[in-house]
């Protein structure tokens, strides 16, 4: 038989786990407020489990953090189809890659936001290239680099077609914080992927992702 916890008397207990014998006032008043702090336990755990799950659920706290996350995933999955395909060019300058290179955007992230996650958008360029003081005036260079490299065609593709093609777009935070789970495991991945040449990567990248449809 179990002992009372108040009184230490043993008791014959009326249900599971019985922890008070219930027969004088002091072991009632006992029990009552065991009974209540074990509610208030039992509360405080479903509130962390719940909002547990709502931060699995709900990354909204913090768009921002996410948002600026993708770019860097993005930039970074351009880079390595390049390198997979064996750019070593700037497609600005056509000088030689060194280590410092960047994913730098033909439409900056700033004026056209809704591609900034474009692949297309995006190819290897060295960083002082990139300089802000520097990239935004060499858009004509990026764009000779692009006809040089990939053709006319392509070109004017990045310069105008994908900027009609989105000129808007749709993605929740939700969605932000699960493409960058997603394009953090292309990166680490990108080995296991097979492709011919930087363009058909980015429209098949572009389509793995889900936010540009059309590639």
């Amino acid at each position: 038989m179990p002992r009372c916890k108040e009184c230490r008397d043993k008791f014959e207990p009326r249900y599971f786990n019985q922890k008070y014998c219930m027969d004088k006032d002091e072991c009632i008043k006992a029990h009552v407020g065991y009974a209540k702090l074990q509610r208030e336990k039992k509360k405080e755990k479903e509130l962390k489990d719940w909002n547990k799950e709502r931060r699995k659920r709900e990354p909204d706290a913090k768009p921002t953090k996410y948002r600026k996350l993708l770019n860097s995933e993005v930039q970074r999955l351009a880079r390595l189809i390049d390198k997979k395909c064996g750019i070593t060019e700037c497609i600005d300058c056509n000088k030689t890659l060194t280590k410092k290179v960047d994913g730098g955007h033909f439409h900056s992230k700033s004026s056209n936001a809704s591609i900034a996650w474009n692949l297309h958008n995006i190819h290897t360029q060295r960083s002082e290239c990139n300089m802000p003081e520097i990239g935004g005036g060499r858009r004509l260079e990026y764009y000779e680099g692009l006809a040089k490299k990939y053709g006319q065609e392509y070109a004017d593709y990045v310069r105008y077609d994908i900027v009609r093609l989105y000129p808007t777009i749709h993605v929740s935070n939700q969605e932000v914080a699960e493409k960058v789970t997603l394009v953090r495991k292309i990166n680490r991945e990108i080995d296991t992927y097979k492709f011919s040449d930087p363009i058909t990567a980015r429209t098949m990248f572009n389509k793995i992702i889900g936010i540009y449809d059309r590639g």
